[in-house]
């Protein structure tokens, strides 16, 4: 991997974009994004780890906070087609600045939060950039390392989101047991801070589609591939949405562990996603079709070991840890999927990717609230999430886009 050329069109001034981006080198550009993923991924992952803390310090209900990772996700289905919509001809690297800028301002806002009203409305508004936040730094990361391996262009940023829960959400479940939620969301916004340098020092000024237009892009998401994907992706994931969302009362509540016992769970969570997220980086570049049913099949084997065995600790341990590496591989795939079903917008299919992978977090955990809230316990959202994960697998074998033999390729070097 060599270092890319400068991206300084002819004539323009050159304090408008720093030496280090004018000439970025590949790994630079990289790990300002995956720094970006992990901040996002601190701040929607990190939201089921400082719950228990919040419903005492806001005076509510776990199901209403349930809710306010749904207004999350929906922010995030609402922002990603429309900011990528309708500014398709913007620069990639002004408007990963300003979106990088909101993800800071909107996790101060969740710091300050004096309701769960107001953290409501304010966890909608943190959710709009996101999506096309990680949809542009994806199309970005497979321009510097080429679309033959754009499975591990993507895998490299989603490295960010997993790696927050190994490290980062654990480290916010203990701040907010010694300090409190407010504090692990301080830790965020530092996080968010250093991504908006890295962004601003590292990412190259490439241009947009200057034939976009919302008309243009409206005319791509037509098509019965592109829509069989989205709704595979939103099916498939909410399996990850209604059992994470409640993870810390399924270990607490139904299992008996301790709070510091947790902690240390949250990590080996977090490295299986890790893992997951490493393993379909490499097997979607061999097959995306194939990784996708691969980890669909152990979604599907993990949800339904944890709705029979979920209360027994040893076994709910092994079965998250199953659970976070199979979603991940799944989730590697269906984002290349979309970006190949969109091939003339490829920044636009990672984001509709996120959207669609938020969509299903909001369907998961609100379907989680809702069994939760009729008193069928912490188990109860895994049979729900297992029902959409079988119903996702047979989209991804028989839907269009999908259908055929697989065929899996060498790996690029």
């Amino acid at each position: 991997m060599t270092d890319l050329p400068s991206t300084l069109d002819a004539g323009q001034p050159r304090w408008k974009v720093p030496r280090t981006a004018l000439e970025p080198r590949p790994w630079h550009v990289l790990a300002a994004f995956a720094v970006i993923g992990f901040g996002i991924g601190l701040t929607q992952n990190g939201a089921a780890s400082v719950v228990q803390d919040q419903i005492a310090d806001l005076g509510t209900t776990i199901d209403v906070l349930g809710f306010t990772m749904v207004a999350y996700s929906v922010g995030v289905v609402v922002g990603a087609p429309l900011i990528m919509v309708g500014l398709g001809r913007v620069r990639r690297r002004p408007l990963l600045v300003v979106m990088a800028a909101l993800f800071l301002l909107t996790t101060v806002a969740t710091v300050i939060a004096p309701t769960v009203e107001i953290l409501l409305a304010v966890r909608f508004v943190a959710g709009l950039p996101h999506g096309a936040l990680l949809g542009v730094a994806s199309f970005v990361a497979m321009s510097v390392l080429g679309r033959e391996r754009r499975g591990k262009a993507v895998s490299i940023i989603m490295l960010g989101l997993t790696t927050s829960l190994v490290v980062g959400v654990p480290l916010m479940q203990w701040l907010s047991n010694v300090a409190s939620w407010r504090m692990a969301y301080v830790v965020v916004a530092i996080i968010a801070a250093i991504g908006l340098v890295g962004v601003w020092l590292f990412t190259p000024d490439l241009p947009g589609d200057p034939a976009a237009s919302p008309r243009s892009e409206l005319r791509a998401l037509r098509g019965r591939p592109l829509w069989t994907a989205i709704v595979a992706i939103t099916v498939g994931f909410a399996g990850l949405g209604a059992v994470f969302s409640y993870i810390v009362p399924l270990l607490e509540i139904t299992n008996g562990f301790a709070p510091s016992q947790v902690t240390w769970i949250l990590v080996a969570w977090g490295g299986a996603m890790t893992l997951g997220a490493w393993l379909g980086g490499q097997l979607t570049d061999r097959s995306h079709v194939g990784a996708g049913r691969l980890g669909l099949v152990g979604v599907a084997c993990a949800l339904l070991g944890i709705g029979l065995f979920g209360d027994i600790p040893v076994a709910t341990v092994v079965l998250l840890v199953a659970l976070g590496a199979s979603v991940q591989v799944f989730s590697q795939s269906s984002q290349v999927h979309l970006m190949d079903v969109l091939q003339g917008s490829p920044s636009l299919g990672s984001a509709l990717a996120h959207a669609a992978l938020n969509a299903a977090t909001a369907v998961g955990t609100g379907l989680g609230a809702l069994v939760i809230a009729w008193g069928f316990g912490y188990r109860a959202p895994a049979w729900v999430a297992l029902v959409l994960a079988a119903a996702a697998l047979i989209i991804v074998i028989v839907g269009p886009g999908y259908r055929g033999p697989v065929q899996w390729r060498r790996p690029t070097a």
